[in-house]
């Protein structure tokens, strides 16, 4: 049987390897939990927003005073997460989302953003529906003992110190369609566990940040039409960490910039789409 014409994109990266040394940040005492949910099923004028910014740390100064970040063992963590739906003109609209914010720490399979939003769309006249999303991790950290966050107890006889770090990623979406059946999946996570010293366990996971889009038809044989992109930018720089040999004093020492990588890439289609198809996916951990 002739298999139908299919635009199939699929992107993934995954951060690996002992130089990544990510250990994410340990939750304050008081956590807060946000969940919406929203269904539309209407014929007209469509608009909704959710805008999320997030800015955590350990260090002994707390927000105020960084930067600099200038205390060792200390790190601070910023997320965003945004989304923007609107139509342009009448048209027939399905529209679900949720959303879950947790700030308490979270383990591998659960998330401190998730989002998930599908779209149901048929303009009138020419009426279109355009629909983005970004979310983002951004994490800088000096140096730790190894030993005081992180669960594996071989990682100690590889390096005294987890290294230091400055690592970004962001991944987004758009659609800009007159006919439109769209669904998108976002979360991340970088809150860990509580280890000794209200410093963070990586045992508890790695930092990880995803984001999914998938445009289909509206109907068999009733192609999506208009334009679907979705990009992906990261940027890592690392220190290394020094084992008993390199600095059997057990001091700490400087960061030095040992590791550089940018990563970028973007796909679009514009037309009839049968489907359109991105999974993004950035994970970052000292033990992968």
């Amino acid at each position: 049987m002739k298999k139908p014409l299919i635009l199939m994109l699929i992107g993934c990266i995954m951060m690996c390897g002992c130089a990544l040394a990510d250990v994410g940040i340990p939750a304050v005492p008081e956590t807060q939990g946000i969940i919406t949910s929203t269904s539309v099923n209407a014929v007209g004028n469509f608009a909704s927003a959710t805008e999320i910014q997030w800015r955590i740390t350990n260090a002994p100064g707390g927000l105020p005073d960084i930067p600099p970040l200038d205390t060792v063992a200390s790190g601070i963590y910023e997320s965003i997460y945004t989304e923007d739906t609107q139509s342009h003109g009448t048209g027939l609209m399905l529209y679900d989302k949720e959303l879950d914010v947790e700030t308490s720490a979270q383990i591998t399979g659960q998330w401190n953003i998730e989002a998930t939003k599908q779209i149901g769309f048929i303009g009138i006249d020419g009426a279109h529906v355009v629909s983005s999303d970004v979310i983002m991790v951004d994490g800088a950290s000096n140096e730790y003992l190894t030993r005081a966050v992180t669960v594996c107890p071989f990682a100690p006889a590889e390096t005294i110190f987890t290294p230091a770090y400055c690592n970004r990623a962001e991944a987004g979406s758009t659609i800009d369609m007159t006919v439109a059946n769209a669904r998108t999946t976002t979360t991340d996570r970088f809150v860990m566990s509580l280890g000794s010293s209200f410093l963070p366990a990586t045992g508890s996971g790695n930092i990880e940040l995803n984001h999914d889009i998938r445009v289909t038809e509206l109907v068999a044989d009733v192609p999506s039409s208009g334009l679907a992109s979705a990009y992906m930018d990261v940027l890592i720089q690392e220190a290394r960490g020094y084992t008993s040999e390199s600095n059997s004093n057990g001091n700490g020492h400087p960061p030095t910039l040992m590791e550089r990588i940018e990563f970028s890439e973007e796909t679009s289609a514009d037309g009839a789409i049968t489907l359109f198809e991105k999974m993004m996916h950035y994970e970052s951990g000292i033990v992968r």
